[in-house]
């Protein structure tokens, strides 16, 4: 592991504060392999909490809200739909799912 990864996150940039606790229950599941916090941009009001963006070509895209900024969440997974359905599951991403056409939600 390199010297700046902690429980698969990795910290080359900055981490929300508020963010820090979802991104360690993110790092537990089995489904992600690593996370790579990206560009952190001021926003006025919004609630906390992650939502997502899109699939990648190695996992998928989330957006981590703060009170006062958004950080855009890079997730590596082998199993992107296992990961997105066990983020909705325990509640950490925000909103109704939105999950890709070959996703269909489960009951």
């Amino acid at each position: 592991m390199a010297k700046y990864r902690q429980n698969k996150v990795k910290r080359q940039h900055h981490v929300l504060a508020d963010l820090e606790d979802g991104l360690k229950t993110l790092s537990s599941l089995p489904a992600i392999d690593g996370i790579i916090p990206g560009i952190i941009r001021p926003k006025s009001g919004g609630s906390l909490g992650f939502t997502f963006q899109y699939l990648t070509p190695s996992g998928f895209k989330l957006i981590g809200r703060s009170s006062a900024a958004a950080q855009e969440i890079f997730v590596i997974s082998g199993d992107p739909q296992t990961a997105l359905r066990n983020l909705y599951q325990l509640g950490l991403l925000s909103g109704r799912p939105h999950l890709p056409p070959s996703m269909p939600p489960q009951p």
